[in-house]
């Protein structure tokens, strides 16, 4: 009997140390739940496991040869995404393998996608495949390049094979180059004369064949040498190796230097430092990032045009639910261009520093 209670109450004191044992596992996993969290809190990094379902899917495709620009029109899609319901997807963005944008139109339509927001390439096949999206019941919105249309549309014309893309995102180019035009007209004022314009090598990108007519129509009455030259596009070595070459060139330098992108607006900041030519060349540049707003703080940069990017974004993502709710939008949606210069740089600066105080 004596050896039987002993046996019994062995077994409780186990049973104990079992429950214990589990009970004091069990709090310390959610001791080290609660503590992992508040370090996750702490560094401002959102908990994987938490997810957000979405009604709608809609990619966004580009060869982002302007990441920074295209950063932000990503942004502002995913934003107004979140009014729609709509998660806003960069197909391509992060992988391992890179896809041609003939590879990712393929794969947005095979995904049956309820939308594209593409930027075209100016290639027939492009053209095609937003035809075949449409087909399939998936609209796209094309930005700052169109897809083919008829001639009275749009100045991407292709009588033959239009596209069906449903609305178009750009920056007005004629409002563009009349901007660029003044401000190369305010730098040959101050007496300088040798102008060149950076162009890509993209033929069939006539947006920038519009900006050069208005700025060659906002300085006809001055004397100025201007020339367009355009430089290699097929990667960022090539362009600011092509960029450095006109710089240092002896025979015909340039003065006054006009970039029509983010990317290029970089290399001649870097290349106009590196062989000492700040003050012998004026920059006027595109877009604008912390350097570039520096640049002009520092009058490496004489100007820079600005678009609201953003915007850019939320208009696409708009005409995309504008068409899905009432099966028709509108055809053009555009957005303006602001300058931004030494008179009004200190605001851009200290609204920039805002906005990261705001992000930490």
């Amino acid at each position: 009997m004596v050896k039987k209670l002993k046996s019994i109450k062995k077994s409780r004191v186990i049973s104990i140390a079992s429950v214990s044992s589990i009970a004091v596992g069990i709090l310390l996993i959610v001791l080290g739940m609660t503590y992992y969290k508040y370090q996750i809190s702490e560094l401002g990094i959102t908990d994987t496991t938490q997810y957000q379902e979405y009604k709608y899917h809609y990619a966004l495709i580009s060869e982002e040869e302007d990441a920074e620009f295209w950063e932000a029109i990503y942004q502002g899609a995913l934003e107004k995404g979140k009014e729609e319901d709509a998660y806003i997807e960069r197909f391509g963005k992060n992988l391992s393998i890179s896809y041609s944008l003939e590879d990712l139109m393929k794969i947005a339509i095979a995904s049956k996608v309820d939308g594209i927001i593409l930027e075209p390439n100016g290639e027939e096949r492009i053209n095609e495949l937003v035809n075949v999206a449409d087909a399939a019941g998936i609209p796209v919105v094309t930005v700052l390049k169109d897809t083919y249309q008829i001639a009275n549309v749009s100045q991407y014309h292709n009588e033959t094979n239009p596209s069906k893309r449903i609305s178009f995102v750009d920056i007005n180019s004629y409002s563009q180059g009349q901007a660029y035009g003044k401000q190369v007209a305010e730098i040959i004022d101050e007496g300088k004369s040798n102008v060149v314009v950076l162009m890509n090598d993209d033929e069939k990108d006539s947006s920038q064949n519009v900006i050069y007519t208005n700025i060659l129509e906002m300085i006809d009455s001055h004397k100025a040498t201007v020339r367009a030259v355009k430089i290699n596009t097929q990667s960022a070595f090539s362009s600011e190796e092509d960029i450095r070459r006109i710089i240092m060139d002896k025979d015909s330098p340039p003065e006054i230097l006009v970039c029509l992108t983010s990317k290029d607006t970089l290399s001649a900041c870097q290349a106009v430092r590196d062989y000492n030519k700040v003050g012998q060349i004026d920059i006027i540049g595109y877009y604008y990032s912390d350097i570039i707003l520096r640049a002009i703080e520092k009058n490496i940069v004489h100007s820079t045009m600005t678009t609201d990017a953003n915007l850019m974004g939320v208009y696409s993502v708009e005409a995309l639910a504008e068409y899905r709710k009432n099966n028709k939008v509108n055809d053009y949606y555009s957005v303006g261009i602001t300058v931004i210069n030494k008179e009004n740089v200190d605001q851009y600066i200290k609204d920039s520093t805002t906005e990261e105080v705001d992000e930490e």
